[in-house]
């Protein structure tokens, strides 16, 4: 079995070499390797090219610099369903232990060829500090919460048939935040399975307080923190509306997340951020693209 992997970078050399490292001393070496970078800066793209040239069967693209959604289709669309079986998705700061591909291919073996092509591994991300990311599902209001039966998944300790992006693309309407969940929904809506495997486990080395997004922009949040809301409110109404269609659900979901998120936004002295929310959730594609269907 075959398994690629899809790898975003932008402006972290460094990490691009550790990541890269840590799939080369692995046990079992990935099949094929695409690196994205989305680094603006010319300079940073030669370090970035060059350290790619210390490895066999790597493909390096420039990426379209439009968010981390953007960025993976560029990266899985390198790599034909006709070349490889199943494709995980990594950013730069993130390691994978030595086994992680073997366990993964050991798991598929274990699962018969007709469930294969449908069927999503999903491990666990930690941190250096302890932090844990693990499979899960979305509350009504969509936050992550626990589940025994996931729905949504560690998205770098993840590996998805290849088939599936013939099918479904990254959601480029969605800048950073909730893309992993609102992809797994479109998934699970085509009738694909998301398995837990704790024994594929990555190690996530990057330093979230150093992100170029935790940055000040609008009243005390931060560039990250108006972001995740934005997707938080895209995917509740494409959750609702298109995917699993609920006139009731949709209605109730609206007004807790306007309510919720206006007393937030008050106490956070952040009123004023509300116009950006909206603007950067892309929300009126949603309203655009099609007729309200219920079913």
């Amino acid at each position: 079995m075959r398994v690629s992997v899809c790898i975003t970078t932008r402006n972290r050399p460094q990490y691009l070499e550790n990541c890269l490292r840590s799939l080369w001393d692995s046990d079992t070496k990935p099949h094929s390797v695409v690196v994205s970078d989305d680094s603006p800066d010319l300079e940073v793209q030669e370090r970035n090219y060059q350290i790619v040239q210390q490895y066999p069967h790597i493909t390096y693209l420039t990426g379209p610099r439009i968010g981390v959604c953007a960025n993976r289709n560029n990266a899985v669309n390198a790599i034909l369903s006709s070349e490889t079986d199943f494709v995980a998705f990594i950013d730069d700061d993130i390691c994978v232990e030595p086994d992680f591909i073997t366990r993964a291919i050991a798991q598929y073996t274990e699962i018969s060829p007709e469930q294969r092509n449908f069927t999503i591994l999903s491990g666990i991300s930690h941190s250096p500090e302890g932090c844990v990311m693990a499979s899960g599902k979305l509350s009504f209001r969509g936050y992550f919460c626990a589940s025994d039966i996931p729905e949504t998944v560690a998205i770098h300790a993840t590996i998805f048939p290849r088939q599936f992006f013939d099918q479904e693309q990254w959601d480029e309407n969605i800048f950073f935040g909730y893309e992993d969940a609102e992809l797994c929904l479109r998934a699970l809506k085509r009738e694909y399975k998301i398995l837990h495997c704790p024994e594929l486990r990555v190690l996530n080395t990057g330093d979230n307080g150093k992100s170029s997004l935790m940055v000040s922009d609008i009243g005390t949040l931060t560039y990250y923190e108006i972001s995740i809301e934005a997707a938080r409110l895209y995917v509740g109404i494409k959750r609702y509306k298109n995917l699993f269609p609920n006139v009731l659900k949709l209605a109730v979901f609206c007004f807790v997340y306007f309510l919720h998120m206006t007393v937030y936004l008050w106490r956070r002295s952040s009123l004023q951020a509300w116009p950006e929310i909206i603007r950067r959730s892309h929300v009126q594609r949603l309203w655009q693209s099609s007729q309200l269907k219920w079913g």
